[in-house]
């Protein structure tokens, strides 16, 4: 498991795992620690402020921190640059220059029922890989559009990976899948207000270069 050899990152420890193949099939199981801490959100939305303490803000950006700044050789690139463009564009159009310009590790599924609280730790890490530096704050931020303050939280708490050039696409990116949401689902319109204030900040930050 690729994440084990994080270091810095509030995780369950793996043990072991076994593959074997059965009908065809291929399966796996691994043993891990027994988190008692519960997710801030077991399914859904989050759609309210759960109050989060500042230490666990603070754990969390080490922790996000810690993931993005690996050295460690991680085994898949999770998001490239074709799938990043791809993604990207289709919020803001195509005339804007979506080259990742900082590579780093990556969760890959981050949102509020893979972070547990009060005390934090990041579960569900399957998906574990490389791709652009920042998608995983980005995701966050984008999962907490419904819970404004949680919202505004990620952006001051991430700014150094939301507030570059990159960080921007890297929200673009995290807004795609949210745009394609029924009408009924909270994050949809806030998500259509944040793609029109991505969009616009990009459209600045080329007509400065």
């Amino acid at each position: 498991m690729a994440a084990s050899a994080l270091v810095g990152v509030p995780r369950p420890k793996w043990y072991r795992g076994v593959r074997w193949e059965a009908d065809e099939l291929v399966w796996r199981a691994d043993e891990l620690d027994l988190i008692a801490q519960p997710p801030v959100i077991r399914a859904g939305t989050l759609r309210n402020d759960p109050g989060f303490s500042d230490s666990w803000w603070r754990d969390l950006g080490r922790a996000l921190d810690a993931v993005a700044t690996t050295v460690v050789p991680l085994p898949q690139l999770r998001v490239d640059q074709q799938e990043f463009t791809d993604r990207v564009t289709t919020v803001v159009g195509g005339e804007v220059d979506t080259t990742v310009t900082a590579w780093g590790g990556l969760h890959g599924d981050m949102g509020f029922a893979n972070l547990t609280a009060p005390g934090l730790v990041l579960l569900d890490w399957e998906d574990c890989g490389r791709g652009p530096a920042g998608v995983d704050h980005a995701r966050l931020w984008a999962d907490s559009l419904a819970a404004p303050e949680v919202a505004q939280r990620c952006l001051v708490e991430f700014a150094p990976y939301l507030d570059s050039r990159q960080g921007v696409l890297c929200r673009a990116y995290s807004l795609a899948p949210l745009l394609v949401l029924p009408d009924s689902e909270p994050l949809r319109a806030p998500a259509e207000r944040a793609a029109v204030e991505v969009s616009a900040a990009l459209r600045r930050s080329s007509s400065i270069r």
